[in-house]
């Protein structure tokens, strides 16, 4: 899927710094090609890939083919504490302790995802 999903966290609906570490542990076996001037990176996962774009705080994901992938992008924001936000659908996150701390406005419709099956669902029916 060539739109983009948003990864970053939050305390108080205010970004919360850091993750990008966690993320990157979870990403790096996986990592086929990095352009780390642009923070960059194609990753392989079982039956597809994905381009990520990571930060100390955030990234974005992208190009994303196959089912596998999107499991391992659920793990990596778990470990990183990063609520998930594909474009025009509803927010995602991995723990209900998240909900408290979205902005006002994306907290009522937010859904906890806890495998990349129902991370792939909500991008599916929006």
């Amino acid at each position: 899927m060539a739109f983009d999903v948003f990864f970053q966290g939050f305390v108080a609906g205010h970004e919360l710094p850091g993750g990008g570490d966690r993320m990157r542990d979870v990403l790096q076996p996986f990592i086929v090609r990095e352009e780390a001037d642009h923070g960059s990176a194609l990753f392989k996962y079982g039956d597809g890939s994905a381009d990520v774009y990571l930060g100390d705080d955030g990234m974005m994901a992208n190009h994303i083919t196959g089912e596998d992938p999107w499991g391992l992008l659920v793990e990596g924001a778990r470990a990183a504490g990063w609520v998930i936000m594909p474009i025009g659908c509803r927010t995602c996150i991995t723990d209900e302790s998240q909900r408290v701390e979205l902005p006002e406005g994306f907290d009522a419709d937010a859904v906890v995802v806890t495998s990349g099956r129902d991370l792939l669902s909500v991008v599916e029916s929006s």
